[in-house]
């Protein structure tokens, strides 16, 4: 086994000897997992243009 670290807190993960950093992410608890699952739902390219397209429809003069 060897060792890397966690993607949310840098905590330190054993892992199998075929993990890839380049291919996969290590977590170290549930918890981890959760905010790394979080995040990467905000952070989505589909969030983020909703968001835009969102802020563009509710933004603009009164005098429209």
């Amino acid at each position: 086994m060897k060792t890397t670290v966690c993607i949310w807190c840098d905590a330190f993960v054993k892992v199998q000897d075929t993990f890839d950093d380049l291919q996969h992410k290590a977590v170290c608890s549930q918890s981890c997992k959760d905010a790394e699952t979080l995040f990467n739902l905000w952070m989505s390219d589909e969030e983020i243009n909703r968001r835009a397209h969102y802020r563009y429809l509710t933004t603009g003069e009164d005098s429209e």
